[in-house]
């Protein structure tokens, strides 16, 4: 994942995606551009944000602090955080991904910048992209000033 601007986020995809640009052409994606939520997305980012803390909660201290990045300056692994919700017994995995679903389908995602990443385009996607795609969501916008205070011991 590397910074488009201030405010945006490119995510690397492992495997390419196939999509219509606007033009009509077949192409293949190779990022997808995710932007910051608005309260338009309230609903899906409080419920995500939800299950990653009932998750932690879960969690050993080593495990949380790992995931979180707390008392480093390292940023938090998307992979981890997305391996922590999956163990708690207290987190749908399944309906966090559902909700990811609804939410990248809002418009927080474009495909290479341009195209609404949609939920025909979202099925099409590698599992492992999306879940990646998912747990760098987290790092940057959803979690992003929980996990600053964190990382700070300021919680």
């Amino acid at each position: 994942m590397s910074e488009i601007d201030d405010k945006n986020h490119r995510f690397t995809l492992t495997d390419p995606l196939s999509y219509a640009t606007k033009s009509g052409d077949q192409e293949s994606a190779l990022w997808i551009e995710l932007r910051p939520p608005t309260t338009r997305n309230r609903r899906e980012c409080a419920a995500l944000k939800q299950a990653f803390f009932r998750a932690a909660a879960e969690q050993g201290d080593d495990e949380e602090k790992s995931a979180t990045g707390e008392g480093t300056d390292q940023k938090p692994s998307a992979i981890g955080i997305i391996t922590i919700m999956a163990m708690a017994k207290d987190v749908d995995l399944a309906n966090v991904m559902e909700v990811a679903a609804k939410l990248f389908s809002s418009g927080v995602a474009q495909v290479e910048g341009e195209t609404k990443l949609t939920m025909r385009l979202i099925e099409s996607m590698s599992q492992d992209d999306f879940e990646r795609m998912l747990g760098e969501y987290l790092v940057n916008f959803t979690l992003a000033s929980a996990l600053a205070q964190a990382a700070k011991k300021t919680f």
